[in-house]
């Protein structure tokens, strides 16, 4: 049996086709995203002139260390996180073998009073003022030397040296060690930048430089360096401290039509404006504005990749 191609057949190929086509015109017309990963890219980092770790420690600090020889803690006159001032009694040690040294003594002056008071006053004003001196080391107060936040750290000492409390300044400061060799590329009142893996959280000021040396490690002396901070930041906080221009350095090949460079973001491929000027590392500009840290650049842009 013959099949013929009826109009209606016709007609439905026809459109079936025409369908087709535009579908698979409208599909060409999308925009794929580029394939980022296998694009060369180098990370934008700030090329300080110098870079160290500091620490957020109290301004002043005191600890107060248990010492038997004045005997046993009898009471501890401030509590745990209580806000102290100078001067501000600690606590109050109580020596026992004192107290029967005392008793002892006013015994031994009772005797001679009764016996022979006018024969013995020598030894009664020796054995008065030996009663005295020991009646002041009977109770010995320990008073603050600073102002600050009280930390208990053992209530009931025991052993020569144990840590009884700390107290803490309110004020912080940010503490730092640097070498002879970084020593040289900072000054009292310098401002500095304040990191977190070299993100700007705010700007310090160098207040001192120990010019003494404290330690020596590896041929080189070790020098602390105090700045100024925010006290909202706990203490034992690390910070990178970054000294100097905060430029962005990047190779000559990643610059784009002279004055853009080209990044990836998201799978995308973004074309930037920056500012620069030319490193004094050959074959290398230094960018002063336009990105920021932590952007992937493309090392090698084209106009290719912005088609894709």
């Amino acid at each position: 049996m013959k099949t013929f191609f009826t109009p209606l057949r016709i007609l439905i190929t026809t459109l079936t086709l025409l369908v087709i086509s535009f579908v698979c015109y409208i599909y060409a017309k999308i925009p794929t995203e580029p394939d980022t990963s296998k694009i060369e890219t180098i990370t934008a980092k700030p090329q300080y002139s110098l870079s160290f770790i500091g620490e957020q420690q109290p301004q002043e600090s005191f600890t107060l260390y248990f010492n038997p020889s004045l005997g046993n803690v009898s009471s501890l006159l401030v509590k745990n996180d209580e806000i102290i001032q100078s001067d501000t009694p600690l606590l109050e040690y109580y020596n026992p073998p004192l107290e029967k040294l005392i008793v002892a003594k006013k015994k031994a002056l009772s005797s001679l009073i009764n016996h022979s008071p006018k024969q013995s006053i020598s030894q009664q004003l020796t054995l008065n003022s030996q009663i005295l001196e020991l009646q002041s080391r009977l109770q010995t107060r320990i008073n603050s030397p600073i102002s600050g936040k009280v930390t208990i750290l053992e209530a009931h000492p025991s052993k020569l040296n144990t840590k009884i409390m700390q107290i803490n300044s309110e004020k912080h400061i940010i503490r730092a060690n640097i070498t002879e060799s970084q020593l040289e590329h900072i000054k009292a009142n310098q401002d500095v930048n304040v990191t977190r893996n070299h993100s700007k959280l705010f700007t310090g000021k160098i207040l001192s430089i120990i010019q003494i040396p404290y330690k020596v490690e590896k041929g080189e002396s070790i020098y602390q360096v105090d700045i100024s901070t925010q006290d909202q930041y706990p203490l034992g906080r690390h910070f990178d401290i970054d000294v100097g221009t905060s430029k962005i350095e990047l190779p000559i090949s990643s610059i784009y039509e002279n004055y853009y460079v080209l990044i990836t973001q998201n799978n995308k491929i973004i074309k930037r404006r920056i500012e620069y000027t030319k490193s004094q590392k050959n074959g290398y500009i230094m960018v002063s504005n336009g990105l920021n840290i932590g952007d992937k650049v493309i090392v090698h842009p084209s106009s290719s990749l912005l088609q894709k």
